[in-house]
């Protein structure tokens, strides 16, 4: 039998936020995209890379993510989307909501 995938852990507003600005690079509609980086999450954010880290590190322990490197980014992207955090609707909502106060 095919097995369930894990729900996704309970996030902060502020983890929820950096991981639609990781993800929102799937909607560019690539195949193999690379999620946002450090610096492109803190400047949609308007924080710090050290904030974006911190809270990177909490969403890493949160979905089980172990290691170093990189690719641990890749991970968290596809483990948010394949657990249901972040949804490909959100994703569309939070780049409308965007585009509205960009005008």
């Amino acid at each position: 039998p095919t097995q369930a995938s894990e729900p996704p852990p309970e996030l902060t507003r502020r983890e929820r936020e950096v991981l639609l600005v990781l993800c929102r690079t799937v909607l560019g509609g690539a195949a193999f995209t690379e999620p946002a980086s450090i610096r492109e999450i803190a400047d949609a954010l308007v924080v710090t890379e050290a904030a974006v880290k911190q809270h990177l590190a909490h969403l890493y322990d949160k979905f089980g993510i172990h290691g170093g490197g990189e690719r641990r980014r890749v991970q968290l992207a596809n483990e948010a989307l394949r657990r249901g955090a972040v949804t490909i609707a959100a994703l569309r909502e939070a780049d409308a909501s965007d585009a509205k106060r960009a005008r």
